[in-house]
This record gives structure tokens, sequence and C-alpha cells, in this order.
């Protein structure tokens, strides 16, 4: 039984004054109580979040905007992972790319958008679907497809230097407005497609083919350091580069490089020619772009950084 403690003054009775106020003191704190005990994500106030889809498909990405007070220190996750943002002069919108992986599984995720320092958070969902790319048929030497003892050995040692990049902390961004294709030529590889080499399956294709004559430039896709210089027996001669905000671009199969591993490249700059060097067919850039570890289509990249173009 509740046990109540009794005054030792009898309670007086409030005035016509004294109960409208009480009325609205009441009021308020009921609204306090009902915010303390409200989820976050239905709080009213905090940052505004947009993103150019609510659904992706597997190799896919969309642009995230979120919009604040400049002191906000704006924290995004998705798929487990923290997702890089860029911001605007005056700090108040920000931006990122959300990317769903050529291999991940279909269904729905959550996106946290977190403002620590005034202890907000909201939930989002979104949905990634399936789809199919395509399968393309190629003929290759047997040496190329059935690698020999010394040929395997050298592919693990060569891939165990290339997953080191994906595992590195994010740097700050250095890319800068929209991305472009590095080679003005026709694809002729899309992205995405199952790849099937001298009748057997083998890995989907994880770039796109970009047509171009021996010795045809080729340019960086936006700002970046160069961070991998090889010559590499499935890839050939080629360029990795670090634009910063985890977004990474690669160029196979050159004929020739003009960079060196460190170089901090402008948009637009020269890396090297076409070529058909490692394992291909003939004379092609081969354009590969990973965002936050996912692999994802070069060309969607180029469609959605468009936006923030000034």
């Amino acid at each position: 039984m509740a046990r109540y403690i009794a005054s030792p003054f009898p309670p007086a009775s409030p005035k016509r004054g004294e109960t409208a106020f009480l009325r609205r003191l009441s009021a308020v704190l009921l609204m306090a109580l009902i915010l303390t005990v409200m989820p976050f994500e239905s709080r009213p106030s905090g940052p505004d979040v947009s993103f150019s889809s609510d659904t992706l498909v597997r190799g896919d990405l969309i642009l995230l905007r979120v919009r604040g007070e400049a002191s906000d220190n704006i924290q995004v996750v998705w798929m487990e992972k923290e997702i890089p943002l860029v911001h605007n002069s005056n700090g108040c919108l920000w931006h990122g790319f959300l990317a769903a992986d050529l291999n991940q599984k279909p269904g729905v995720y959550p996106v946290a958008v977190r403002v620590p320092s005034r202890g907000l958070e909201r939930y989002f969902k979104l949905r990634v679907n399936d789809r199919d790319y395509g399968v393309r048929k190629i003929r290759l030497p047997r040496a190329k497809v059935e690698l020999d003892e010394a040929s395997l050995q050298r592919v693990k040692k060569e891939a165990q230097t290339v997953n080191s990049l994906w595992d590195a902390d994010c740097r700050p961004p250095e890319w800068k407005g929209s991305f472009r294709i590095p080679v003005d030529n026709k694809i002729v590889g899309p992205f995405g497609q199952k790849s099937i080499i001298n009748k057997k399956k083998r890995s989907p294709h994880t770039g796109v083919d970009i047509r171009g004559k021996t010795g045809s430039l080729v340019r960086a896709a936006n700002s970046g350091t160069v961070v991998l210089v090889a010559d590499h027996f499935f890839t050939g001669k080629s360029v990795y580069m670090d634009h910063g905000g985890c977004i990474f671009n690669m160029y196979f199969h050159l004929d020739s490089i003009q960079v060196e591993e460190g170089d901090f490249i402008e948009k637009g700059q020269i890396l090297g020619r076409v070529g058909a060097t490692g394992r291909a067919t003939g004379p092609h850039l081969h354009w590969g772009v990973r965002v936050n570890g996912a692999r994802v289509n070069p060309l969607t990249l180029i469609e959605l950084s468009r936006e923030l173009d000034p």
C-alpha cells in the first residue's frame, strides 16, 4: 500500500490567476517530460536530411545531403561504416555518398544521422535491390586464365598489396566537384557484367572499359594523390588514386604511366596513356571506383557528383 506524508499545514485554495498559471506550468512540464522520453528520431529539432533516392541497386550510389548548423559535428553511419562528408564554405551543408557493393545482398538497411554535440540521432531506411547486369564472354590465351604456380603466387602477392589500400584509414577529401570520365570515348565493357572467360565463370566486371587507341591520353577523374603505381599480372600497368573521403579510382592496362606514387594530381591532369598491358584483349582503359570500400559503377559517381558543381 502506498504511504503518504501529511503536511502540517492545511492546503490553501489557489486564486483564479494562480490556477491559470499552474495550468500553463503543468503543460510546459508535461511537454518537457514527453520530449525527454521521445526517441531521438522523433524529435522535431535537428538537421534536415535528404537523399537522391530511397532505393539503389547493388553496385550503386546515393547522394546524401545534410543541412544543419555550422557548429554541428554531423556523423553518418551506413553499412556499419562512418561515411566521410564534405561541406560547403559556410559549413552548413554536408554531402556524402552511400555505396552498396556489387555483391551486396538485397534488403533494407538503416542510415543513422547523428549530432553528438546536441544529443540528436535520426534513422532512415534505404532499400538495396538486385540487378541483372548481363553477361560478357571473352576468349583469352590459356596462360592468362589457367595460372601456373609462379603466376598464382604473383597474383596473390599483388592482391595483398592492393587490399592494403582499402584497409587504410580514410584521408580528408581532396576531390572537388564532379568526377569526369578519364578517356572521352565509348564504353565497350559495362560495369557489373558476369564474366565467362574461355567458357568458365569468373569474377564480375568491377569497372567500365572505355575504348581507346594505344597512346590515347588518360586523365585524372578528379583531384587526389597517387598511392600505387604498379605493373600487375591481371591489370597490367596500373595507377591507383586516393581522392580522400574513402574514394579511390583505378586506371588499368595502361601503355605508359606519367605519374609517381605520392604525386598530388589535379582533376584532368594526364596520368598515362591507353594500352593493352596485363590480361587484356586489346587497347582500352579499365576504370574502376571504390567508395568506402564498395565497388561501384563509375558512371553513377559522375552523374551524382554533377550536383556538387557550383
